[in-house]
């Protein structure tokens, strides 16, 4: 993997982070997109203290020009684009049904699912150009069971999946593998906002995985790492990792 180079949404913090540092710890040159411009510069000395070069861009997956920007510029500092992680997401505040709005709607589906397919969009054309690559994106356990009170952060990470064997199945014989990660309760800042830092809430989620602890970022960064480096044979999966949540 030295060399190689992986484009990050969501990139300076969380399972991001943990995945950009864990290719830079291969040699893989990183660059990541967020809407934290001050975060970006701290991810970006975690990651170059690797021994790697990091690009950085303050940008909105929901936004075209932001992501076309991103990739190109990738492209044109590195010479190839081998790997992407479509990891910016947000989460649905629990509630009854009656009392969701539009503007939920809207923000949930643009960034979880408008994002993850705007990405694509972009990335693939420079993969194609370095001669394939992979592409891994973040879903959810939420994407393959339902959950009460959550409807638009579960339709939409159903819906990731759908993008994913979608597009796996289009580009299978162009070398470029697409698969998608479904973590469960991962110690994140997106889960100590779901949970309010409640820690009944928290015990409560963490009794529901049968491990009876929530993940790691970098075990869900392992998981990303094995898709793109070693499941050459791999395409159009989702890989489930969630301390058996979903086994029950």
């Amino acid at each position: 993997m030295k060399d190689q180079v992986i484009f990050v949404t969501g990139g300076n913090a969380g399972i991001g982070l943990a995945t950009a540092l864990a290719f830079a710890k291969r040699g893989s040159h990183v660059a990541i997109l967020s809407r934290r411009p001050q975060e970006n510069q701290v991810a970006q000395r975690y990651i170059e203290s690797e021994g790697v070069k990091c690009l950085t861009f303050e940008g909105d997956v929901t936004h075209e020009s932001d992501l076309k920007n991103a990739i190109d510029t990738t492209y044109e500092a590195f010479g190839r684009l081998n790997y992407a992680f479509n990891n910016a997401g947000v989460e649905q505040v629990p509630g009854p049904l009656t009392e969701q709005t539009e503007e939920d709607y809207r923000r949930i589906i643009d960034v979880n699912v408008k994002g993850v397919w705007l990405c694509m969009k972009y990335e693939i054309p420079a993969m194609l150009k370095s001669g394939g690559g992979s592409i891994v994106n973040t879903s959810s356990v939420a994407g393959v069971i339902g959950m009460a009170q959550i409807p638009l952060y579960v339709a939409a990470k159903h819906a990731v999946i759908g993008l994913t064997k979608s597009i796996a199945l289009e580009y299978a014989t162009q070398g470029i593998r697409v698969n998608a990660v479904c973590p469960g309760a991962v110690r994140t800042d997106l889960y100590e906002r779901f949970t309010n830092k409640n820690p009944e809430m928290e015990k409560a989620i963490e009794g529901m995985h049968p491990m009876g602890r929530s993940g790691t970022v970098e075990e869900v960064a392992s998981g990303v790492l094995w898709l793109c480096s070693e499941a050459t044979w791999t395409t159009g999966q989702s890989l489930v990792l969630d301390g058996g949540f979903t086994v029950p």
